[in-house]
């Protein structure tokens, strides 16, 4: 007979209850960089083994796939920023973190995230102004025309979508879980 746990399933590894913001925001950013990230990708890497294996064997390599590309990795950036966040996926510093208390260490934390999330939405206010400024002077990749107007709207998004993730760290500090920062696991 398999045994059955006592521990909610919501609960991580440590037996502690999840919140279920915290479970919607890693779910989500999970799954647009999944789906959306790694479809780009995918994507990304037929589209240059198209391109090499025209361009080599019949000297006739894909019109405009250097734009292609471009935007493609650019899409692909902007949907998996969050979650690499979220997942611990970037470079930290933690120079002087050993000689804080926990109660300086958290209050470090979310000052950090705090100044982080002002700077990423004056950054997603600005991309979505130039998607307006590129609309309005035809902005455009070279070869194919393709508008950058909806690629700074993606942009926008992605980054708001990493200060919502670092607005639900920042819960986490204020409600004393601050060991959850960037190590979740599925």
């Amino acid at each position: 007979m398999p045994e059955t746990s006592t521990r909610p399933l919501n609960a991580d590894p440590s037996g502690q209850t999840r919140d279920p913001f915290i479970d919607f925001v890693d779910r989500t950013v999970r799954n647009v960089a999944l789906w959306g990230g790694g479809a780009m990708l995918l994507g990304l890497m037929g589209l240059t083994v198209v391109d090499v294996t025209l361009r080599y064997l019949f000297n006739a390599p894909l019109y405009g796939a250097h734009d292609v590309g471009k935007l493609m990795l650019l899409t692909m950036i902007a949907l998996s920023v969050a979650y690499s966040a979220r997942t611990g996926g970037q470079v930290v510093i933690e120079f002087f973190s050993h000689w804080m208390g926990p109660r300086l260490a958290a209050f470090s934390e979310a000052g950090a995230r705090i100044a982080a999330i002002a700077m990423l939405l004056i950054l997603s206010w600005q991309l979505w102004l130039s998607s307006d400024s590129a609309a309005a002077f035809g902005e455009a990749s070279l070869a194919l025309g393709i508008p950058f107007g909806p690629f700074y709207i993606l942009l926008a998004v992605g980054m708001l979508l990493y200060a919502v993730v670092l607005a639900a760290e920042l819960f986490l500090i204020f409600r004393g879980r601050a060991g959850d920062l960037g190590h979740h696991t599925e």
